[in-house]
């Protein structure tokens, strides 16, 4: 399961951020659907596929949103048994974007173009080879999700 990044950095430089919760940008320079990948990412760690649902209810009608949710559901909890480490995340109303979540971004991304190959290029770099086609299989069903309810076209 992704874990809680750090409250803070800590002030003395012996320390660095944990692998993957490095801050490589900010949130805000993403896509929208890429963007709403990794609030709905947050979401999920903080409260659950339930949260997940409710979230995208309004955006999509009950059945779609719940397809999406679960894909969610399933890709993070795939990542959790399969990664190469724990999948770390900035907290909720984080400005920042880690570096485990740029990688959740894009591999979103490319399932929501439908880039099957390259979404599984991406897999491979954080997940285990023989979870590398489940994961962009789900990476498609939540992107194509988000792109239904329209997300790709505007901000949110």
């Amino acid at each position: 399961m992704p874990r809680d990044f750090p409250e803070d950095f800590p002030t003395d430089d012996t320390r660095r951020a944990p692998p993957g919760g490095a801050p490589v940008g900010h949130i805000d320079d993403l896509g929208a659907l890429e963007a709403r990948a990794v609030r709905l990412l947050r979401l999920w760690c903080d409260a659950g596929p339930g949260a997940v649902e409710a979230r995208l209810a309004p955006d999509l009608d009950p059945g779609p949103a719940r397809a999406a949710s679960r894909a969610l559901d399933a890709l993070l909890r795939l990542c959790g048994a399969t990664g190469r480490r724990p999948l770390m995340r900035h907290a909720a109303q984080c400005a920042c974007l880690g570096a485990d979540e740029a990688w959740f971004a894009r591999l979103v991304g490319h399932g929501a173009l439908a880039e099957r190959e390259e979404a599984m290029m991406l897999a491979m770099a954080f997940l285990r080879p023989d979870a590398v086609a489940e994961a962009a299989h789900l990476a498609q069903a939540l992107g194509l999700g988000l792109r239904r309810a329209g997300i790709g076209r505007r901000l949110h």
